[in-house]
């Protein structure tokens, strides 16, 4: 059903219809999660927009799946799909492990030119909420945008 959904063409509307389809029916949440992971790109691309925008509307039906997620963004390598899960993270409450691999993560990513410019944003944003938390995650994090300006010129 899902997978005439999430076409090349799908707009906001049809996204907000999806969101409220799976909000309203929850177990299609785990076909959602499959076409995400292994669907063709146009699904992959548009079920990760779906899946942020459930995040905006009801993070409770998404937080089950955090650890799915991540392992599914240590894979990822479309630059869309990156950035719409790791919005979902971006004020995520997670356990140490899973803090510890989204840091990973994000780490790696913020100043890499081969991500897209968006994917290094939402990095940036995961990484700016955790600083008071870590305080040695700002010098890292300084220290990468230092290096990132003096090659590259500006950050992102």
């Amino acid at each position: 059903m899902l997978e005439h959904v999430l076409i090349v063409g799908m707009g906001r509307r049809q996204c907000d219809e999806a969101v409220t389809l799976i909000i309203q029916q929850p177990e299609i949440l785990t076909s959602l999660f499959q076409l995400v992971t292994a669907g063709k790109r146009e699904q992959r691309m548009k079920g990760s927009w779906v899946l942020s925008r459930i995040h905006e509307v009801s993070p409770s039906l998404v937080k089950p799946h955090y650890s799915e997620m991540l392992m599914q963004l240590e894979a990822e390598t479309i630059g869309g799909v990156k950035r719409e899960l790791l919005k979902c993270f971006v004020k995520a409450q997670l356990n140490n492990d899973s803090l510890n691999q989204l840091l990973m993560i994000t780490l790696k990513w913020v100043t890499d030119p081969q991500q897209d410019l968006a994917v290094r944003y939402v990095c940036f944003k995961i990484l700016k909420g955790h600083m008071a938390n870590f305080p040695e995650l700002k010098s890292e994090l300084d220290q990468s945008i230092q290096l990132y300006r003096e090659k590259f010129g500006r950050f992102p």
